[in-house]
C-alpha cells in the first residue's frame, strides 16, 4: 500500500482530516506527523490571552481528528527531508518513507533583531508552547503588574499587545504597562491607512505606547532606532515569519527566504509528488500574506488536489479571493474589521469575529 504522509496539523490538513472523515482514500496508508496532539487555533489566542477564552476552547484534538479519518498518528517532529529519497527523519532518528508528501507546518518567528536576548523572551511561535509560557508568566505576575513589550507592528503583534493590555487591567492592582514597538515600518504596513488609523486610537485607548521604532536586543535591555534603551520585564516577539533552516537542505525548490515554492495546485515545482499549504509555503506567480485565511482557504483545494493525486485524477487551482475579510480583536470585546477599501470597528465586529471563530473550532 502507498503512503501519504501529513507533515504538521496545521489548519489545512485539518481541514482535509476532516474532509476525509466522510470520504476516506482508498488504497492509501494516512500518516499524520505532528508534535502535539493539539493544535492551537491562532484566530482565537489573543482572546485567550486578554481571558475571554478558556484554553480547551481555543484548540482543536488533531489526534482524535486524525485517527478518526484514518490515519496513523506520530507524535513528533520532523527535523529533515530528503526529497530526492522520499524520505522525513524524525526528532528521534527514524526514517519515514513516503510516496507523497504534504506539509503544513507553519513557520517560525524571525528573532534576528533580539537574537541573545538575557531577559525573558516568548516567541508566538509555536502556538502551544506560547499559550503555556504565557499562562505561567501571567499566573505569577498578574497581581503585581509589569511592563511588557511586544516587538513586531503587523496584525499579531497589534492584537497581542491590546489583549495584553486587557489582561493586565483585569487581572493587576495596577495596570500593566504595555509597550507596542512596530519597527520602521510603523504599525500596520500592509493596511490600508484608515485600518492604521483605527487601530492607533484603540492603542491609545487601551494606554498603549506605540514606539515606531525598530528594537535590537542588548543583553537585558532593547536598544532602540533613537539610541533610547527600554528594560521590561516581559518580551514577546511577533516579529515576522522565518522558514524552518531544514526546508533549504531538502532539495524541494525554495525561495530566497527558504519556503517551499509551489505551483496553483499547491505542489511542489521541484518535486510533483510534494505538495505544501499555509505559512510554510510560497507562490512566483503571486504574492500571499502569510495569513490563516489563505490557509483555510486552499484547504479544500489541497484535499482534492492530494486525492487526485493518489487516483491518478484532475488537479484542481487555488485562485485567492481579491477581496479578503480581516477581523482583528482589540482585547476588550471590540474588533476592527477591513473587507477591500472598507474599514469598521466596534462591539458588533468583536461579536463576528467570535462568532467565526467559535464555529471554526466546533466544526472539529
Amino acid at each position: 500500500m502507498k503512503r501519504l504522509v501529513l507533515m504538521g496539523a496545521g489548519h489545512a490538513h485539518l481541514i482535509v482530516l476532516k474532509q476525509w472523515l466522510s470520504a476516506p482514500l482508498k488504497d492509501v496508508e494516512l500518516v499524520l506527523v505532528t508534535p502535539s496532539a493539539w493544535q492551537y487555533y491562532s484566530g482565537m489566542l489573543p482572546g485567550g490571552v486578554a481571558g475571554h477564552y478558556s484554553v480547551d476552547q481555543c484548540r482543536i484534538d488533531a489526534r482524535s481528528l486524525a485517527l478518526a479519518a484514518g490515519a496513523r498518528v506520530v507524535l513528533g517532529s520532523v527535523i529533515e527531508v530528503r526529497a530526492d529519497k522520499k524520505q522525513v527523519r524524525l526528532t528521534d532518528g527514524d526514517l519515514l518513507d513516503y510516496d507523497w508528501l504534504s506539509i503544513d507546518i507553519g513557520a517560525t518567528t524571525n528573532l534576528e533583531s533580539l537574537r541573545g536576548y538575557a531577559g525573558t523572551l516568548l516567541s508566538i511561535k509555536p502556538l502551544g508552547q506560547f499559550h503555556q509560557q504565557w499562562s505561567r508568566h501571567h499566573e505569577r505576575s498578574g497581581a503585581k503588574g509589569a511592563h511588557i513589550a511586544l516587538v513586531g507592528g503587523g496584525a499579531a503583534g497589534a492584537e497581542l499587545a491590546m489583549a495584553v493590555a486587557h489582561a493586565g487591567r483585569a487581572g493587576a492592582t495596577a495596570p500593566a504597562k504595555v509597550s507596542l514597538i512596530t519597527g520602521n515600518q510603523g504599525l500596520l504596513p500592509d493596511f490600508r491607512p484608515r485600518i492604521r488609523k483605527l487601530a492607533h486610537n484603540k492603542l491609545a485607548a487601551l494606554g498603549i505606547e506605540v514606539v515606531e521604532q525598530r528594537a535590537e536586543a542588548a543583553g537585558h535591555d532593547l536598544v532602540l532606532t533613537d539610541g533610547v534603551t527600554m528594560r521590561p520585564d516581559l518580551v514577546m516577539a511577533a516579529t515576522g515569519s522565518e522558514a524552518f533552516s531544514f526546508l533549504a537542505t531538502s532539495g524541494l525548490a525554495v525561495d530566497a527566504q527558504g519556503f517551499v515554492l509551489v505551483n496553483e495546485h499547491q505542489q511542489s515545482l521541484s518535486h510533483p509528488e510534494v505538495f505544501a499549504a499555509g505559512d510554510v509555503c510560497s507562490r512566483l506567480d503571486q504574492s500571499l500574506n502569510r495569513s490563516g485565511v489563505h490557509a483555510v482557504r486552499t484547504a479544500p483545494v489541497l484535499a482534492a488536489n492530494l486525492r487526485a493525486a493518489t487516483e491518478s485524477g484532475e488537479f484542481t487551482a487555488f485562485q485567492p479571493r481579491t477581496n479578503t475579510l480581516y477581523l482583528l480583536s482589540c482585547g476588550d470585546k471590540t474588533a476592527i474589521g477591513s473587507y477591500g477599501p472598507f474599514a469598521f470597528s466596534g462591539q458588533w465586529v468583536w461579536r463576528l469575529k467570535d462568532k467565526i471563530d467559535r464555529r471554526f473550532v466546533g466544526g472539529f
